[in-house]
């Protein structure tokens, strides 16, 4: 089996979802500065962007002209942005699984790669596919899927490990189902980590928290 796992809400769970608050607040922030008005204007046009454009960054590049590194930088500053605590439970349940483990992440490399430290289960993921590598289009365009299969390709031998043939070997774990159903029309394993939401018959496993993985 192949391993991908979303980074926020997923690696983490809706019990820190003031993690993700913390990065939302920056994002809002540079909204705020990129569009002007006050706040409140721009937290309602950084909603509008995610649910419109799949990412908020998206919906900046297209409207505004921003440069996607420029926004990185902006709300990855670390001095305001909340980590999540260490996970000791669950290094020993990523290091349970068997086949290689990669991040396959709408945000940049740094951002999932800070709060894995923090976590402490940073030396149990292999790699991580970031929005960068998807040429600033992430999920749930289907050139994301088509780009970390292809990287896949060429990753896995190089580590030692062979692609599958079947597709149902690549398992999407995934607090967002808009996220997963480009993965199911691909053929693979869908994994929906999330307690707020009714799973739909296409999905395959539906856990309210990471570490209830273990059970399935």
């Amino acid at each position: 089996m192949v391993w991908l796992f979303d980074y926020d809400l997923t690696l983490y769970g809706e019990e820190e979802r003031f993690v993700l608050d913390s990065l939302d607040r920056r994002i809002a922030l540079f909204v705020q500065k990129t569009v002007g008005g006050d706040f409140e204007n721009a937290t309602r046009i950084r909603k509008e962007y995610l649910v419109r454009f799949g990412t908020t960054l998206s919906g900046l590049m297209a409207m505004n002209g921003t440069d996607p590194d420029d926004f990185f930088d902006f709300i990855h500053e670390p001095e305001h942005l909340i980590y999540p605590k260490k996970a000791p439970d669950k290094l020993a349940l990523l290091k349970s699984l068997e086949g290689p483990r990669f991040v396959f992440t709408n945000g940049r490399h740094d951002w999932s790669e800070a709060g894995m430290a923090h976590m402490g289960i940073d030396s149990a993921i292999d790699g991580v596919f970031d929005l960068k590598m998807m040429d600033w289009e992430g999920k749930p365009h289907e050139s994301a899927y088509a780009k970390i299969e292809k990287w896949l390709a060429r990753v896995l031998p190089e580590k030692g490990w062979a692609m599958p043939a079947n597709p149902k070997e690549i398992v999407l774990l995934e607090d967002s189902l808009r996220n997963l159903e480009p993965a199911h029309a691909r053929g693979w394993t869908t994994v929906l980590v999330n307690p707020n939401i009714e799973a739909p018959d296409w999905v395959d496993h539906h856990v309210g928290h990471l570490l209830e993985l273990k059970a399935l």
